[in-house]
Formats: structure tokens, sequence, C-alpha cells
């Protein structure tokens, strides 16, 4: 790993936001020190016996991705979800966290924070339903300030295991015994020299109003950097409030409220966003394969949208994948939308440099770090992708439309380099060894054995916990538990298409 220290990337092709958000493209180079951009000039002439130089000539630097919705925790569950809905993955791929161990979760962490840095993602807000004891909160932010990751980490309330074999949990929702673990925490934080924050993350808006209103003063009065929600609706739910509605109703809304998803929003609901200063993630892929469909490329939503993977266990977390499910999805319901009025438009509709945009400064915004990351300026943190234009898919179009060819025809394998907070996590596209973090405390005692972490280190140990949590799945009922979803969130079985 590349300490912290003055890098300069030389004659690379930057995209910058102007003023009223465009993105421009300019051949110019960039000077970091220590973990800031400290300038954006021609030919900067530097002392190279004292200055990591990145070659950049021929390559694009991007604004690191904002990712603002994910379980980075689940990474022993990839390839489970491939066909499932909400119902059917909320028992194997949310309660079966259960089964995890301290160790097991720092694993799934860890590799889920390495492979976000991986495909260029700089920044996540991590919805972290994984807390099953005192335990499970220092372990899971030792593996975020590890990996190098820039994270908001929001910690759920409490999970209690009552039936194992069939997936029965409960959550402490309780002001005082929800948070009591949490104020320790937010007592030392920020973790990492400020890199990953505290927030919180509640997903019971149901609870009684004055309940509601002491956990979120608590909160608040502690530091909260983000306070989310997963905002559920549709057929399912019959006509339930909209989370937005909820939380507006026990006069909660304002600039730490994230929603994630809302989808098939209330009407007014983007307006009580906007006068609150409150924020949405859409997270494409999930949704579109549960049938919900994005809300942020709708054009109230717009200004206050931002972009998230959600579950990796779920498909790839490679967030330009992302922007071209949603834009392309946004094209079609627009489509549609003029046919059933019998018209048809000469134009696309939303911008590539729209979804581009709610990936970089749009989660800025939603993180509450606007202006510091999710853009290229000076004084901004120094979170940068380079991306290699040599490859048979970015070739030539890198040339004529640098965002196109980031948003519609970019991989992961075009991720060349990866800088975050002024340190190269990504080099030559292979991760950088991490060594292991002390904040807030140790990780567990078998993690210790091995200071530095190699790439292989970390499959190492995700695929032996993978086979642990799956020794311990045998025979579990999923159908039983999915019975108990549907009452416990309340579903609409009279609704259903399918009984079984």
């Amino acid at each position: 790993m590349t300490e912290s220290s003055k890098i300069l990337l030389q004659g690379g092709t930057l995209l910058l936001h102007e003023a009223n958000e465009r993105v421009v493209s300019r051949r110019l180079d960039l000077l970091i020190d220590e973990n800031s951009i400290l300038k954006i000039e021609e030919n900067i002439d530097v002392d190279e016996q004292n200055v990591k130089i990145i070659a950049c000539d021929g390559k694009l630097v991007s604004p690191g991705f904002v990712n603002t919705h994910h379980h980075l925790w689940q990474t022993q569950l990839k390839g489970q979800h491939g066909n499932h809905t909400l119902l059917e993955y909320l028992p194997s791929g949310n309660y079966i966290g259960s089964l995890y161990s301290p160790e097991d979760a720092f694993w799934g962490e860890l590799s889920g924070a390495m492979e976000a840095v991986d495909a260029g993602t700089t920044s996540v807000v991590d919805h972290s339903s994984l807390n099953l004891g005192i335990e499970y909160p220092p372990t899971l932010i030792n593996a975020l300030a590890t990996s190098g990751l820039r994270a908001v980490y929001c910690q759920c309330v409490p999970r209690t295991i009552i039936e194992e074999d069939i997936l029965n949990v409960t959550d402490d929702h309780a002001p005082e015994s929800a948070l009591r673990a949490w104020k320790e925490l937010a007592a030392i934080a920020p973790f990492a020299d400020g890199r990953v924050h505290l927030g919180f993350a509640v997903d019971n808006l149901h609870l009684p109003t004055g309940q509601l209103q002491e956990l979120y003063t608590e909160l608040r009065s502690m530091g909260a950097k983000i306070i989310t929600s997963h905002g559920a609706a549709g057929k399912a739910f019959g006509d339930a409030p909209s989370a937005v509605q909820l939380l507006n109703n026990a006069g909660l809304l304002g600039s730490d409220i994230l929603i994630s998803h809302a989808n098939f929003p209330k009407d007014g609901d983007a307006g009580l966003l906007a006068t609150h200063g409150a924020s949405v993630s859409s997270t494409p892929n999930t949704e579109l394969q549960m049938g919900y469909p994005p809300v942020a490329l709708m054009p109230e939503f717009r200004p206050l949208a931002s972009l998230g993977v959600d579950c990796h266990s779920w498909g790839s977390g490679f967030m330009p994948g992302q922007m071209r499910l949603l834009l392309q999805h946004a094209r079609t319901e627009r489509s549609h939308s003029l046919e059933k009025e019998g018209k048809w438009s000469r134009h696309v509709g939303p911008l590539v440099e729209d979804v581009f945009n709610l990936g970089t400064i749009g989660g800025a915004r939603s993180m509450g770090m606007a202006g510091q990351i999710g853009q290229i300026k000076v004084g901004a943190k120094a979170d940068l992708i380079i991306f290699d234009t040599k490859s048979p898919s970015m070739l030539a179009v890198a040339q004529e439309d640098p965002v196109s060819a980031i948003v519609l025809h970019s991989s992961e394998r075009d991720v060349e380099t990866v800088i975050v907070d002024g340190i190269v996590r990504k080099e030559g596209g292979k991760l950088l060894p991490v060594s292991i973090a002390d904040v807030p405390a140790s990780p567990p005692r078998s993690i210790l054995t091995h200071p530095q972490l190699t790439w292989v280190d970390v499959m190492n140990g995700v695929l032996d916990s993978r086979r642990r949590i799956k020794d311990k799945a045998q025979g579990m009922d999923f159908k039983v538990a999915e019975e108990r979803v549907i009452d416990a969130f309340y579903m609409n079985r009279s609704t259903m298409h399918e009984m079984i």
C-alpha cells in the first residue's frame, strides 16, 4: 500500500463538474497532497524524488463513485438471489446473517468493501443489518477501516435470535437498549483519520411516534452523520403510508435523512424531501428484479437522488452497471408514457450525464459530503479513479465521449487505479494489500495472525466462512421463514399472485 504523500496524475483527461453540474473533460495534471487535491493545472512541475508520478496520458480520471446504499457484509451469500423477490430474499439474504460469527462478519465486510474499491467505488453508506451482539459493530467498523474505503457505517438496532432453525428473529428498537453500545462508538467516532463515520439505520418506522422521536433525538444529539431507512411500498404492502410520510408525520425529516428505494412514492413525497433537504437512494439492479421501478431519474426526484448497489450478493457492485440499468429503464418508461398519450419523442430523455451525476455529486449530497467527494476540484478529497482506455470496450468511445465511455461501455477491468483519501488502493488493475486496523477495536483473534492481507488471503477467508455458514444453514425451512416475513411486514396475502 502506498502511504499518503504527494501524488501527481500526469497528463490525464479529467472529468470536471462545472458550476451548473455539467461534466466537461480537460487534459490536465492533478497534484494530491496528503488526502486532498492540491492543484489542477497544465504541466505541474514537481520534485520527482519526493512525488509519486502516475502517467495518465490517454487515460480518463474520474471522481470516485459514491454508493449510498449497500449491505457490505453479505459477500458469503453471493449467488443465492438470482431468482429472488424481496420476500424470498429476506430470510435467505438478511435474516441468514444470524448464522454469522464475528469472524464471518469481518470477512464478509472486508471483502465487500474491497470489491467496491476494485470497482472504483470510493465512498459507501453501509446499511449494516448485522448487529447480533456488542462485538459485531466494532468488528464491522474495523473491516471498513482496514479496507481503505470511505464510509458511513449505519448500525442497525440489536437483533435477537428466537428460533434459529426457522430464522425467527426480533429487533430491539427501544432507544435506551438499542443505542447503549452505539453511544460508546459515537463518543469516539469518526474512525480511520476521519474516513469512517458513524450513522444509524432505522427499519421500523411504524413505531409509536414518541418512541421514534426519542430515538432520532438521541441519534442527532450524538452526531449521527446519516439516519437511513428502507422505504418499501407497492401492492405487497397495501396502501400503507410511505417512509417519507411516516417521518414527516413524526416531524423527523431533515438533511441527515436518507431513504433507500422509496419505490411507488405517494403524491407529495418528493416535495417533502426537498423541503427538508432529505435524500433518496435508488438501487436499480435489485429494484428492477423485484419489479419496483427506481425513482432516481423521475424529474421530481432527480435533484434529491443518488445511487446504491444494495446487495452485491444479488448482482454486480460496479456502479456504472447500476447507472446503465437505471438510465435505460428511465428512457423506456418515458417512451411508454408518451405512447399512452399517443405521442413519441424525437429525443432520448434522461442523458448519460444525468445518471453519472447521481453516482458522483448526487451521492456526495446524500452522504452529507457535498463539495468534499464525488467531484474533482481543488480542496476536495483525493478520491479518484483512473480508467484505462485501451481495452476493446473502451477504445474510440473514450476519445469521443468520456462520460458515455464510463457509463455505457466500461467494466471493472478498465478500472486501472483507485485512490481513496490520497492512498492508492488499486494499481495496475490489481488490489493492493491492506493492513489490519485497530479501530475501534481489534478484529477477531483468528484474523490477527495476518497483520497484512492480500486479496488471496481475503478470498480464502471468505470461502472458509461461506462453508461454515452453509453447514449451519442445512435443514432450515425457508418457506416457514417466508410466511413469518409476510406477517411481520404486514404484507397483503390477498393480492399475492402465487399462494406458495
